[in-house]
């Protein structure tokens, strides 16, 4: 229970601290992913109750916030979930570098997902145009905010989930 009320308090405030605050803070038309950020940092973290729940409600919050539908975020977090479980399922020790190697390619494919979306609907926008204004800057604002994001939610893992000393 007390899982449950910690990783929904943690949503909640990434949610509001990235529609209030980080939406603020752009390089050229790029913004932070802190929800992304966040959800990565607790699955790859082992003592985390992890479960793709949270990725969802996470996306449904930020599709809610957004002026894209709310399926969308929804989906790609849900699958970022799961590729991120699978490698700490797979890897003997997840680290900084997976989590930062995860940023790396997650943003770029969520941000193209986005502009495919966009360019569908009919939003006349170019590639290099996306890239160079949005995709990259986004990143870099990522892997920025990644190292305090990562600290603060290990942080919050380990003060609500204690490791048991054998």
């Amino acid at each position: 229970m007390i899982g449950a009320i910690s990783a929904l308090v943690v949503l909640i405030l990434a949610a509001g601290l990235q529609s209030a605050l980080f939406s603020q803070i752009t390089l050229l038309h790029g913004q932070t992913d802190l929800m992304l950020l966040t959800l990565l940092a607790w699955y790859l973290h082992e003592d985390a109750p992890s479960s793709w729940v949270w990725a969802l409600l996470g996306g449904l919050m930020l599709g809610w916030l957004s002026a894209l539908p709310w399926w969308l975020y929804a989906v790609v977090y849900s699958a970022a979930a799961l590729l991120t479980t699978y490698l700490r399922r797979r890897l003997w020790r997840t680290s900084l570098f997976t989590y930062l190697l995860l940023i790396v390619f997650i943003t770029p494919a969520i941000l193209l997902l986005e502009y495919g979306y966009l360019r569908i609907t009919g939003t006349p926008i170019a590639l290099t145009d996306s890239l160079r204004l949005v995709v990259f800057p986004s990143l870099l604002l990522n892997l920025i905010f990644a190292l305090p994001v990562y600290a603060l939610v290990d942080e919050w893992i380990l003060l609500f989930f204690p490791q048991e000393e054998e």
